[in-house]
């Protein structure tokens, strides 16, 4: 099967390329008098404007409108509309995956597998994805790696959100939002046209949650977590010129979120650490069974702070198009939390980390409309990150209540990305184009650490590193008009994430990842346009995989992370979408996904088992567990999505909108070590429904809404505790039942 999804579609596009000329030919006929009932989404994930149907990549795109319809307003409820996407938290971040490629790691030079921009400007820090969807023009994803156009950090694909640009109109918007455990949000647009060559537009959006995990501890200064004390998100944006001539667009973005704080949530508890610790960790109650109840006796918050500000100058030379875009960020959190779980005072930790980060990207494109279309392009990104990390550990004595050396680390890392990349497109016949693209890059990364106290043990050297790699990528794809609305395409792609050292822990080197994609698909508007079925096949010849776990290993037992590369891992897969306008009312959405991904060449060592080595492991040269045969994490085999809208026309009154989504999935893993008691996630279903009345011309709307309508929770993600208070399996649980409403006045 290595070579037959996309090898078969190639040839099959090949053979029938002279047949398809003609339907070609009906088609830029029918493009002028087709009608039917789907909305017409422009995406740019091809660094240039084309119809979603008319792109030959797995993509999923949501408008504005789309979204707020589905109730999409942050990365974590976007799961439930795109296949194989997951997410799960982790301390003060999101980790995002993508058909099981993703961010593992989160030291200062640890890189995301899936890329993640707002406005096409690359947020590089998992806490980075936290902001709240609002004032969104589109929202797109891209599946499968995207080292052409998009670099080394999109092995696994690309979340692009893209703000609503200023226009030439004065209008606005405010709306309120009243919702589960007292949720209150505010919201705010005011857009103004600044004569015949300027629009400002600003954006506004506060919102407030209490937490949906209860902490039933008394003392003073907790609360309950995964909540919000109250966030905040200001977007400025000043669009000058002619799109005719030349265009700047000026952006800024603040977001402050001053989160309630992070549960440890055990799983299985494990006493560990010195004699003292150990002591205290006997006195620890019985865990609560219920998942949304804790009792975590330290105050904690999960505060972040992020600052962008972009600037993209476009300029038409005729026939040729030349963008330039440059964005800076600014990224500061601070995590402080329970780090035992439990009404117990036996430790507590504390993160901080500060992220200056900088980009520029050049590139030209034509825009003509002959048989040949080309894009060449150049990218420069660094970043600077700091992080320290504090364990305070407490013991009993004698019988008396004891505090122990804490434990103190600073980290330094620097990461630079230069690369070159271009893509041509040229048209063999009227219905049929290849498309051949590169992308040459240069990645350099340093860093170090310095261990300020070790539990009053001695101290773990520094691990000073100075690394670079270069990797060429590519891709080769067909496009064949196949009839009227119906495109197939194929590729075969590569990807690349850049290798690393292990700056926190050892200072270890690890390799690149690198990974091989076929791809073959086939997107169709059937039946006057009434009837949408796309189909996505593809397969991946994955090495070297980054896999990264916490442990205390070495000499002297000081707590680090620790990357290793998975040899050989296999993925492949077929994703089918489906929507239909059964009336000019109603229309039904399913899809589904079917994905199959093992490890084909892995040893790595569980902290929950560290003393377990094969000999086959051995014989590799990385001592540890043999995990061949594991299915990689995050990735259920069978997903699908039942969804509908219907609309009812009031008249004079406006109209109502219903719409309701079911996604299902079936059961996953969460590490790459597979333990049935805790890395299983069962299968389950969640519910999402709306109800919109748009109140005629007046500017009113009003939604109530409901997501997982049978508030059902499941784990997300699983943090391994430290040693020092015994390596202990710990989880994040997802949100359960969220209801509310939703007003808002457009002028």
């Amino acid at each position: 099967m290595k070579q037959l999804l996309a090898g078969a579609g190639l040839a099959a596009i090949a053979m029938c390329a002279t047949h398809g000329t003609a339907y070609a030919q009906e088609n830029e006929q029918a493009d002028t008098e087709r009608t039917g009932g789907f909305d017409e989404i422009i995406v740019t994930a091809q660094k240039r404007e084309s119809s979603l149907q008319e792109t030959p990549l797995a993509i999923s795109a949501f408008s504005g409108d789309q979204m707020e319809d589905r109730g999409i307003d942050d990365i974590s409820n976007l799961q439930s509309y795109v296949p194989n996407l997951h997410v799960g938290s982790e301390q003060d971040g999101f980790k995002i995956s993508l058909r099981g490629i993703g961010l593992q790691g989160t030291t200062s030079i640890n890189d995301s597998g899936v890329a993640f921009y707002i406005d096409n400007f690359y947020i590089s820090r998992p806490a980075g994805g936290s902001a709240v969807f609002f004032d969104v023009d589109r929202l797109e994803v891209l599946r499968g790696p995207q080292g052409t156009l998009y670099g080394r950090n999109a092995t696994g694909g690309v979340v692009n959100v893209i703000p609503t640009p200023p226009s030439d109109a004065f209008e606005g918007q405010v709306g309120v939002s009243y919702g589960s455990r007292d949720l209150m949000e505010l919201r705010g647009v005011l857009n103004v046209p600044l004569g015949d060559m300027a629009a400002g537009r600003i954006s506004a959006v506060y919102s407030q949650e209490d937490g949906y995990v209860k902490n039933t501890s008394t003392a003073p200064g907790t609360s309950d977590f995964f909540g919000s004390d109250g966030d905040l998100t200001v977007r400025g944006q000043l669009l000058v010129g002619d799109p005719d001539t030349i265009e700047v667009l000026l952006s800024g973005n603040y977001t402050k979120i001053n989160g309630s704080g992070v549960a440890m949530q055990y799983l299985v508890r494990n006493i560990g650490g010195p004699p003292p610790t150990q002591a205290l960790l006997a006195t620890v109650p019985a865990e609560d069974p219920d998942p949304l109840v804790t009792s975590n006796d330290a105050p904690s918050y999960n505060d972040v702070e992020m600052t962008t500000a972009s600037a993209r100058l476009t300029k038409d030379f005729g026939g040729v198009e030349a963008v330039v875009q440059l964005g800076t960020l600014w990224q500061n959190s601070d995590l402080l939390q329970d780090f035992d779980g439990s009404s117990v005072d036996v430790s507590r930790f504390r993160k901080q980390e500060e992220t200056d980060a900088f980009s520029i990207e050049a590139r030209l494109a034509s825009n003509g409309t002959g048989p040949f279309s080309w894009l060449l392009g150049g990218y420069y990104y660094t970043e600077d990150t700091y992080i320290s990390r504090i364990v305070q550990l407490n013991g009993l004595g004698g019988g008396n209540f004891i505090n122990l050396p804490n434990f103190d680390l600073d980290e330094w890392g620097s990461s630079s990305t230069r690369a070159v990349f271009g893509s041509a497109t040229y048209e063999l016949t009227p219905a049929f184009r290849v498309t051949l693209g590169g992308r040459y890059t240069w990645d350099k990364k340093n860093g170090t650490k310095r261990t300020n106290l070790n539990f009053g043990s001695p101290l773990p050297q520094d691990t000073p590193q100075n690394v670079s790699f270069d990797k060429l990528t590519w891709k080769v794809g067909l496009e064949w008009d196949a009839a009227p609305d119906v495109l197939v395409y194929s590729s075969v792609s590569t990807g690349y994430k850049a290798g690393g050292f292990n700056v926190s822990s050892d200072g270890s080197l690890y390799r690149p990842e690198e990974i091989m994609a076929y791809e073959f698909g086939v997107k169709s508007d059937l039946f006057d346009r009434r009837l949408r079925l796309n189909l996505d096949t593809f397969y991946y010849d994955y090495t070297d995989m980054q896999l990264t776990t916490l442990g205390t290993y070495g000499p002297t037992n000081a707590p680090g992370q620790f990357t290793v590369n998975a040899g050989k891992s296999e993925i492949y897969g077929a994703e089918l979408d489906a929507q239909v306008v059964v009336t000019d009312e109603l229309m039904l959405m399913a899809s589904y996904a079917y994905t199959d991904a093992t490890f084909k060449e892995l040893c790595n060592i569980d902290p929950l088992n560290a003393g377990i080595f094969d000999p086959v492991c051995t014989t590799r040269g990385f001592p540890g567990a043999l995990l061949d045969g594991n299915r990689v994490p995050y990735v259920s085999k069978h997903n699908f999505n039942l969804g509908a809208k219907y609309e009812v026309d009031l008249g004079a009154s406006g109209g109502l909108t219903f719409s309701v989504n079911h996604n299902r999935h079936s059961n996953f893993f969460l590490r790459e070590f597979n333990s049935p008691g805790v890395d299983y996630v069962g299968a389950n279903g969640k519910t999402d429904a709306t109800i919109t009345w748009n109140a005629g011309d007046s500017g009113l709307r009003v939604t109530g809404y409901v997501t997982n309508l049978e508030n059902d929770v499941e784990k997300t993600n699983i943090y391994v505790s430290p040693g020092f208070v015994g390596s202990s399996p710990t989880t994040a649980y997802s949100k359960p039942r969220t209801f509310g409403i939703r007003v808002d006045y457009e002028f």
